[in-house]
């Protein structure tokens, strides 16, 4: 077993046990988890020269054997009262209103985790891929300028397209729409640049 899938397991454990005690588990704890379920994918891969950042160079993993910088995007299925309260989705940040450097990754990796937290889904975007989504003024979260909504079924998706239209932009749209172009898109870590 290698280093990544202890860590993943060692946190699901920690997880269940804490779930007792306190059911709001701390977000550091699902962003971790998610940067570990990447790492073992591309470790699976046949990447072997990965460089867990943590967030500290403005991406998440380095992979040194294609010089590939990876953002690693993690969320649980939420509401956030931004839709009527049956329509859920997975949310990833894209873009910060504050934020200077578009540049800073290569690929972002949005992991769609379930309430067990044992089987991640990943959705991969190219660096042209995710800021291809619209600017968005979303009133609770002003600092989020560009972000991706997958809803979990077509009938929420159609639900926050009729409740709030111009909350889910043109190409939020087409990433719903067309789904499989980026979940498991691993090939994309290959070819982008």
């Amino acid at each position: 077993m290698n280093n990544y899938k202890r860590a993943i397991d060692e946190i699901v454990k920690f997880k269940e046990n804490f779930e007792s005690i306190d059911p709001k588990i701390p977000r550091k704890l699902v962003g971790e988890l998610g940067e570990f379920y990447v790492l073992d994918k591309l470790y699976e891969l046949g990447f072997t020269e990965l460089k867990h950042k943590g967030g500290q160079a403005g991406f998440d993993i380095y992979i040194e054997d294609n010089g590939k910088k990876i953002e690693v995007r993690t969320s649980l299925l939420k509401n956030e009262g931004l839709y009527p309260e049956d329509v859920l989705f997975f949310g990833w940040r894209v873009k910060n209103r504050n934020q200077k450097k578009e540049g800073k990754f290569d690929i972002m990796i949005g992991v769609a985790l379930d309430e067990t937290f044992k089987k991640p889904k990943f959705y991969i975007f190219t660096h042209d891929e995710a800021f291809s989504v619209q600017d968005v003024d979303i009133g609770r979260f002003k600092n989020v300028q560009k972000k991706i909504h997958l809803f979990e079924s077509e009938t929420a998706y159609k639900e926050a397209i009729r409740s709030k239209p111009k909350l889910v932009t043109k190409y939020e749209r087409h990433i719903n729409e067309h789904q499989s172009d980026f979940l498991n898109g691993w090939e994309k870590i290959h070819g982008a640049s």
